[in-house]
């Protein structure tokens, strides 16, 4: 039986909202259920007697894994990007070249990233003031999470390609399996039940380090079943340097701008651990719950990216803007309803995962804020959406990187006042009234300076991403650029196994 590449969702064609529609559930389901990975962990662990210092871990410990998954992330934004607009201009020969590269590429990133990060634990964890009565849980949740980053790249390895052909339900009934497991395991290990003793925090690491092995198995399986066509034979698994070339030319920005981000949320999160474990324990919370909220946004910049990238690959520049506008307008609809909800509500929620006072009466400051917060930066989803999708990962480089370090970190330690207790600005005498001026409005609540920060830098970044947008220059795409690998535009027939 004959199959041609014509028989993989095309983007290209038919319904601009069907497309996106069906592109963005399975994605905003999958980012859920990932979501559910901390989500699970807190609420288990806010139930313990020490339920605060808990949660605390793992709160302080997300900002590292991102650190060290966000070179993974950066390239598998490229292998979305390159797939979507290879499959859009019908040339599947060269993703199956570009496949076998990123074979390499795991197997590299795995052996000396995670060599890294084990011999660093206890250094990071100094570095960012973890404290002393959370320091030995958070490095034995660490080393059990770090263990299982390597499973976690193999599933994103086929997420990326399995999103640039346009199928973004296999990679959620894997995450849907993988989320099951972990709900089921995680009462069982953190409590304990018959023969099992109760392991707490060690517990939840080990049943997060279990899904995220199902969920490579089953990746692998899924790569095997629906992405054979693009397989490559062991002899075929060898370095190309202009292939190689050009994912780095993609992936490199990203990954970049994603370590940039993720270093400045461990640079925060020193900022926060400067505080007690009730900030902590909130702030975690406030972090975790967002992500949850920003599920429609991301769903939808995530699929936008492949549309983006399919159109720019069959050079249909009007049907991508279309897309984009639509896009634009889909997040507005979706996120004003949300965030009213958790502006007037989103209080309560803190007391779900630790019913303690103290905690809860930050939880109801904070989410009035984050509402705000939140709604911005879903907008500006969109923008990264359409730059992953071009190609054009130096703009998301730029605005994420520029996002924390140039706007919200700064932010924080002069709104706080904090800024002050370093030497080098304190001792600046045209500079001291302003900056005691500034931390005037949150003198009673100095923490607040978290939340604040965010607005203020999120419109920021969003005016910036609407000016580069207007632009035009994601138009060009990637595989249209000199850096490209000749091949023929021909339709391949390959047997179906």
């Amino acid at each position: 039986m004959k199959k041609t590449v014509h028989e993989y969702k095309d983007l290209t064609t038919g319904s601009i909202w069907k497309n996106l529609i069906a592109l963005s559930l399975p994605i905003m389901l999958a980012n859920l259920l990932q979501t559910f990975y901390n989500l699970t962990d807190t609420f288990w662990l806010g139930k313990l007697t020490d339920g605060r210092d808990a949660v605390a871990v793992v709160g302080m410990s997300f900002p590292l894994v991102f650190f060290i998954s966000s070179f993974g992330i950066g390239f598998t934004i490229a292998g979305t990007s390159l797939t979507a607009q290879y499959k859009g201009a019908g040339r599947i020969s060269e993703i199956k070249k570009i496949f076998a590269q990123y074979i390499l590429l795991l197997v590299t990133f795995s052996v000396v990233f995670l060599a890294l990060a084990y011999s660093f634990i206890d250094a990071v964890l100094k570095l960012i003031n973890t404290p002393e009565q959370i320091f030995e849980n958070s490095e034995i949740y660490l080393s059990y999470i770090i263990s299982g980053m390597v499973f976690m790249f193999i599933g994103m390895l086929y997420q990326s390609f399995a999103h640039g052909f346009g199928d973004t339900i296999s990679p959620m009934k894997i995450q849907l399996i993988a989320v099951g497991i972990n709900i089921m395991l995680d009462p069982i290990l953190i409590f304990g039940i018959g023969f099992i003793p109760s392991m707490g925090i060690r517990g939840a690491a080990i049943a997060t380090l279990f899904s995220r092995f199902v969920a490579a198995i089953l990746s692998v399986v899924f790569i095997f079943k629906k992405l054979h066509i693009i397989v490559p034979k062991f002899r075929e698994i060898i370095p190309d340097k202009i292939i190689l070339k050009q994912i780095i030319k993609i992936s490199l920005p990203s990954s970049i701008g994603m370590s940039m981000t993720s270093f400045g949320f461990v640079f925060l999160q020193g900022f926060v651990n400067s505080y007690d474990t009730v900030i902590m324990s909130a702030h975690t919370i406030g972090n975790r719950l967002t992500s949850l909220f920003m599920m429609p946004a991301m769903g939808l910049g995530n699929a936008l990216a492949s549309i983006v990238g399919q159109c720019l690959g069959a050079k249909k520049i009007d049907r991508a803007k279309e897309s984009i506008k639509t896009t634009f307008i889909s997040v507005i609809i979706l996120l004003a309803p949300i965030n009213i909800l958790i502006y007037f509500y989103g209080g309560h929620l803190t007391q779900f995962f630790v019913n303690d006072p103290e905690v809860v009466s930050k939880g109801i400051r904070m989410f009035k804020i984050l509402s705000v917060a939140s709604f911005s930066f879903g907008i500006i989803h969109v923008f990264m959406g359409v730059f992953n999708g071009s190609g054009f990962t130096k703009y998301n480089m730029l605005l994420n990187s520029a996002r924390l370090w140039a706007f919200r970190i700064p932010l924080v330690y002069i709104m706080s006042g904090r800024i002050l207790d370093y030497e080098i600005f304190a001792s600046i005498l045209l500079l001291r009234p302003f900056f005691e001026k500034m931390a005037i409005p949150l003198k009673e609540h100095p923490y607040e300076a978290l939340w604040w920060s965010m607005i203020i830098s999120n419109f920021i970044t969003f005016a910036w991403a609407l000016m580069l947008y207007s632009k035009g220059n994601w138009t060009k795409g990637t595989i249209h650029r000199p850096i490209e690998i000749v091949a023929e535009a021909e339709e391949i027939e390959l047997s179906e196994d």
